[in-house]
């Protein structure tokens, strides 16, 4: 028997009070009249299972951050659920109300076992975009209604506040791929994006949910992109769907201090060129930013993601030169390649002397890793289990001398790994020390005094406060995330909304051009 759904849902009174400790801070998110905290808590990579992650969320809701951002395939589902456990907790114990919080989720992809049920019906859902074997998309209203059945139950909720699509350029993408000619293509997609629309002002009607729109990162991109997406047209398409009362009022996109595009790329539309903030400003839609500490830009040639944060000092206790680290690690790998892993390939006939090569391979990536946070989901999510399938094979498999030569290196090998990882991990902190410092001499200058003396992660924010956006959304996975964006509270968040006292956003994109991808 499932637990009760948590009734009720966001008010513009309740939202009034829910941002409390925001409040000289807080904005309207746009026509829905709520009003939202300047940063929101972002779902991404949160899961129930976490302590740590159940944590961070109640303490920032506890600190007034009255707006929750989620998705149906975030965590497999395991996004939403936490934040249905957490919700729920601080409900009942009297710490929160439901009409104080703005829930939002977002719906499309089609990932792990969503993804296994789709296959498994007896009737497939429509207009379904494929773009890998573990990766699909789809916005049809069929689908659409499936979802948010899953997401109502997953969140605990009656009512979801708002409901996005989530990324639907995935068909224009796939389009061009398949050689449709582009303005077939973006007829297709109006098409789709109006259907859906249709169907979300029938859940709005039904009471769950609240209000619908987009969460796209083609929204910030020039028009001749190939997953452009024009405002003007989600907006035709909404006005096509729910008339001029239509319940469209969000849009979610990709913002940050080297990709600006959100406020300075035009696109045309009925009133002529103007950028999306622009044009959500007059249609008084609200705006929620994602991505804003995790930045594509371009270092030293090579376009990467860029943290925007300080990050720990990297610790002096000495270890191996990465140079001299990759080399043991490679040296190793050529013992391999040229002594038992050649002679199980020629035994076998398989690709037994490409099985250990991640020497080689981050020889290669080290430049494309910029983030630790990157390195360490590459090491734990790619090469560990990789390396452990591999090693645990071997060693079933092996027999006699063989396996005491594979036991005897791997042993080696593993060592060397491990002191590799180490020089990986000091040299990405070092790096990233060194880049933070570059980034934030740039963009000093261009902040009023009172915050150039802050970590680049709140003068990141703080700098994209200063546009017409309703909320920033932060990935404040650990508390002391929550705790660096709830110190935002005293610095006079009030000011960004005036001229007085708020950064030249137009000043920092050409200061932080030579870092701009390209």
């Amino acid at each position: 028997m499932s637990e009760p759904s948590l009734a009720g849902h966001a008010t513009p009174e309740g939202t009034r009070r829910g941002a409390g400790s925001f409040e000289a801070g807080a904005r309207v998110l746009g026509r829905t009249g709520l009003t939202v905290s300047p940063v929101g808590f972002g779902g991404y990579r949160v899961h129930e299972g976490s302590p740590v992650h159940r944590r961070a969320l109640a303490d920032a809701l506890r600190g007034g951050v009255n707006l929750i951002d989620t998705s149906t395939n975030y965590g497999d589902g395991s996004s939403e659920r936490l934040v249905g456990l957490v919700l729920a907790n601080l409900v009942q114990q009297g710490e929160l109300r439901r009409e104080q919080v703005v829930v939002v989720t977002k719906a499309g992809y089609l990932q792990g076992s969503n993804l296994e049920r789709a296959r498994a019906r007896t009737e497939p859902f429509a207009e379904v975009v494929e773009r890998g074997p573990e990766l699909c998309h789809c916005i049809h209203p069929e689908f659409l209604r499936a979802q948010l059945d899953e997401s109502l139950q997953r969140l605990g909720l009656q009512r979801i506040d708002v409901l996005l699509l989530h990324n639907p350029e995935y068909y224009l993408e796939d389009a061009a791929e398949h050689g449709v000619p582009r303005d077939q293509a973006r007829a297709e997609y109006r098409r789709r994006l109006e259907a859906a629309f249709a169907h979300l002002e029938q859940e709005v009607a039904d009471g769950r949910i609240g209000w619908y729109g987009v969460s796209s990162n083609g929204l910030p991109l020039a028009p001749d992109a190939a997953t452009f997406t024009s405002v003007s047209d989600v907006l035709a398409a909404a006005r096509a769907a729910g008339g001029d009362h239509h319940h469209l009022a969000v849009l979610q996109l990709p913002m940050n201090l080297l990709e600006l595009g959100a406020l300075t790329q035009a696109q045309p539309g009925p009133a002529g060129e103007r950028s999306v903030l622009a044009v959500a400003a007059a249609e008084d839609l609200g705006v929620l930013v994602n991505r804003p500490l995790n930045a594509w830009g371009r270092v030293e040639g090579q376009g990467r993601i860029v943290r925007l944060a300080d990050g720990a000092q990297p610790h002096d206790e000495p270890g191996t030169a990465l140079d001299d680290a990759l080399a043991r690690a490679r040296k190793l790998e050529a013992q391999w390649a040229t002594g038992l892993g050649k002679r199980l390939q020629t035994e076998a006939g398989d690709d037994a002397v490409d099985l250990f090569r991640w020497g080689q391979e981050l020889s290669r990536a080290l430049p494309r890793i910029g983030t630790l946070d990157q390195w360490q989901r590459l090491r734990h999510e790619v090469i560990a289990p990789h390396l452990g399938r591999t090693s645990a094979a071997l060693l079933q498999e092996l027999q006699g001398e063989a396996r005491t030569e594979f036991s005897q290196w791997w042993e080696a090998y593993g060592t060397a790994l491990h002191g590799l990882f180490s020089a990986v991990e000091q040299h990405l902190g070092r790096e990233h020390q060194a880049l933070a410092a570059r980034l934030a001499e740039r963009l000093d200058p261009h902040l009023p005094a009172p915050w150039r003396s802050l970590p680049l992660s709140r003068k990141a924010v703080l700098s994209l406060l200063c546009a017409p956006i309703s909320c920033v959304l932060v990935g404040m996975r650990q508390p002391g995330y929550v705790a660096d964006m709830l110190s935002l509270r005293e610095h006079p968040v009030r000011l960004l909304s005036a001229a007085a006292g708020a950064a030249d956003l137009s000043a920092v994109a050409s200061a932080f051009e030579p870092y701009a991808a390209r």
